[in-house]
């Protein structure tokens, strides 16, 4: 099999290219392994690569060395080859992805990663584009699209821009009109938040769906009302937490501004056009389609992740032979 390590120098807070590029070297000399380390140059190029290696139908392990953007990327271009698995090496600044199944440091471990094994995951399918965790629109996604522009400031990087991007948009009308259909089913309101999920986290570690999982061919649906900025500032550490559920419903203090379904099929249709964020990607849209794709990926699990997945339930290993 051959291991293609894709690294976005980009990712992160800065450059990794001098950093993890000679300790991959160094760890991988005396494995003995037939490899590549690439390096990408612009938005897409980690798709382009993956593609070119794919296409050859050959054994393969992709290693998505960045944040969840790169691991889209990766993705997006080896969902279609079933010789294609895809590993991460988690160096961006969000790495919500990996939450789903462990730590970003478990990720980290690069001999247990190679040790690794691929299980099937489900992915999202949004107007033609792969999705990985979660498809929001809403405060979370402006804010998100937000904070480039506080970055470009001396000195306003890091979590002082999204705190920034969080005043301004706290500051501007709260709430959307959206159509929202789920497996046929229509809710229509004023909503701040629709959170579309395939995995629970997102936004840098926030908890939208803590009972998503990325094996079980559904997509959990999070609809928060508008609400006044006096109750933002109090549910915003239950949603990043994820406890904002209790026993696997919404808590009950909760019911009457957030609502909670799963399908396999969403529709999203603002009265006017909204910002979208796919993970981590954020543009605006006037209409959102988005469906489970089932099992159509294959992501790999270090060693020690892998036992403690199927651990869980004998199914499961079955599942990735």
């Amino acid at each position: 099999m051959k291991h293609i390590f894709i690294v976005n120098p980009n990712a992160g807070k800065s450059d990794v290219t001098g950093t993890l590029v000679p300790k991959l070297i160094e760890q991988l000399a005396p494995l003995g392994l037939d490899y590549t380390i690439e390096l990408t140059n612009h938005p897409g190029h980690a798709t382009e690569i993956t593609k070119q290696y794919a296409m050859a139908r050959e054994p393969v392990r992709f290693y998505a060395c960045g944040g969840d953007g790169t691991l889209n990327e990766v993705i997006s271009g080896a969902y279609l080859y079933p010789e294609a698995e895809v590993a991460c090496l988690p160096v961006g600044s969000g790495n919500d992805m990996v939450r789903n199944f462990g730590t970003k440091e478990d990720f980290l471990n690069l001999t247990d990663n190679i040790a690794g094994t691929a299980i099937p995951i489900d992915l999202m399918e949004v107007d033609g584009k792969i999705g990985i965790a979660i498809c929001s629109v809403g405060l979370d996604a402006s804010v998100a699209y937000e904070i480039p522009k506080y970055r470009r400031i001396p000195f306003m990087g890091g979590s002082l821009a999204y705190d920034l991007s969080i005043i301004e948009n706290i500051c501007k009308p709260l709430g959307r009109v959206l159509s929202v259909t789920i497996d046929g089913e229509t809710f229509v309101g004023k909503y701040m938040i629709a959170a579309v999920a395939n995995g629970s986290y997102y936004g840098g570690g926030f908890c939208a769906a803590p009972c998503a999982r990325m094996d079980d061919g559904l997509l959990d649906v999070v609809l928060v009302k508008k609400i006044s900025r006096l109750r933002i500032a109090q549910l915003i550490a239950q949603y990043q937490s994820g406890r904002h559920f209790e026993n696997g419903e919404i808590a009950e203090a909760l019911k009457e501004i957030i609502q909670f379904r799963r399908g396999h099929e969403v529709t999203i249709q603002p009265e006017e056009t909204i910002i979208a964020n796919i993970d981590g990607e954020c543009m605006p849209r006037d209409l959102l389609n988005i469906r489970n794709v089932r099992k159509a990926g294959q992501f790999v699990l270090p060693a020690k992740l892998y036992k403690e997945y199927i651990a869980k339930s004998p199914a499961r290993a079955m599942a990735t032979l």
